[in-house]
């Protein structure tokens, strides 16, 4: 099974873009129709063109890949498309999996069996459509079948 926020990210790249764009609009005919300090204008549309830029660089894709063995989770930048695996991990090593439901965005923890003890890993997963949330439950569940079968092998 694969989960990605592609589309929700590719939306709100575009979403940017045409934000810069206008304001590089804003500013050129700000000067000619409305009476306000140069000051002021330029201030104001360097803010937003920073602001813009700043969220274009933070922009991630997130991806989850659960296979019958191995849980894999991997950010990119979508415009360099280069994956960054940051957790691949076997599936009997997990020991709980849930998403939670933040202000804005949502939030994956998920919970491993290590030589050291219990760790624990928090992703930022950004907005979600509504099949995709029933899609993380659907790996939950496998997850929690998976690890039952593991420890009744044992």
């Amino acid at each position: 099974m694969k989960i990605n926020n592609r589309k929700e990210i590719a939306l709100a790249m575009y979403g940017f873009f045409l934000l810069l764009v206008l304001d590089i609009l804003f500013l050129i005919f700000a000067k000619q129709f409305i009476v306000v300090s140069k000051a002021v204008l330029y201030s104001t549309s360097l803010l937003i063109l920073l602001f813009c830029v700043w969220r274009l660089a933070m922009l991630k894709t997130f991806s989850l890949e659960v296979s019958e063995h191995i849980l894999s989770v991997k950010y990119e930048h979508p415009l360099s498309h280069i994956h960054h695996p940051v957790l691949e991990v076997p599936l009997q090593k997990v020991l709980f999996f849930k998403v939670e439901k933040g202000i804005v965005n949502y939030f994956m923890v998920i919970n491993i069996n290590t030589k050291r003890g219990m760790r624990s890993f928090y992703y930022r997963i950004g907005n979600l459509p509504e099949k995709n949330t029933e899609k993380l439950e659907n790996i939950s569940n496998f997850i929690k079948r998976s690890r039952m079968k593991f420890e009744d092998q044992l």
